[in-house]
């Protein structure tokens, strides 16, 4: 690979879990700012190695911000959990009006921010927002076209499988609750334990809860420089779906 200038090892905290108290973060090939500033099919970003959850960035979601951000000209999009905004970015990028980015860390946020600055965007068009994403969603999204709901994992084992599903049934629901007739809903999983058909299952059963029609216009999933091995279909974690609201 003659284009990798740095390998940084995250692993530490996993690590001494398991025992190994000695285990520290670090580069183990090469060096590279702890932060720098990678660039997705023109869309800019800030990564901050040391401090940022996992590697900082999740390349997993690259197609489907290019999704989205084919989609938002015009729209006001509410992205919840937004970590360091990679959605909020691309919506921005496809001309929606609007983007808030809702998230319980304000260093995510902070970073979001950072990011919306490199790539010159107004900084009227966009919004942080620091709150549970639970409550926020308790107040209705009926101002946005487009609602991203992108949780962290809910389910790291089979035995997190239940809890999981409600977690996801609550989050959806309170969305699919508020969201206007027209609104537009991306909603993804990226827990192992919960597979696409269960995951569909769980958001069709918030919407029938919420009363709400829908139809499914997209089923989306990890890119193809993330492969699922023929024998190991739980690598197939990110699923995603996106649905129009009626």
């Amino acid at each position: 690979l003659p284009t990798l200038e740095g390998i940084y090892d995250k692993s530490a905290r996993v690590l001494r879990k398991s025992g190994l108290k000695d285990q520290e973060d670090g580069f183990v090939f090469g060096q590279l700012p702890k932060s720098w500033n990678p660039t997705e099919q023109g869309r800019k970003f800030y990564v901050d190695l040391e401090h940022g959850q996992k590697t900082g960035f999740f390349i997993d979601q690259r197609d489907n911000r290019t999704l989205l951000q084919s989609m938002a000209a015009g729209k006001r999009v509410l992205n919840v959990f937004s970590y360091t905004g990679g959605f909020s970015i691309a919506a921005m990028q496809g001309g929606a009006s609007h983007a808030a980015s809702l998230d319980s860390s304000r260093r995510a946020l902070d970073i979001a921010e950072k990011a919306i600055r490199l790539n010159d965007f107004e900084s009227s068009t966009h919004r942080s927002i620091e709150a549970d994403a639970l409550s926020y969603l308790k107040n209705g999204v009926s101002k946005y076209d487009i609602v991203v709901l992108d949780p962290p994992a809910f389910a790291k084992s089979a035995s997190a499988r239940h809890a999981a599903v409600q977690g996801y049934k609550r989050i959806n629901q309170r969305t699919l609750e508020t969201i206007q007739p027209g609104g537009i809903l991306f909603t993804f999983s990226c827990s192992q334990a919960v597979d696409d058909r269960l995951f569909t299952h769980t958001v069709i059963a918030a919407a029938i809860n919420a009363k709400r029609n829908v139809r499914i216009l997209h089923r989306l999933h990890q890119p193809p420089d993330h492969p699922v091995s023929a024998f190991h279909p739980e690598g197939s974690y990110l699923k995603g779906l996106v649905l129009r609201v009626d």
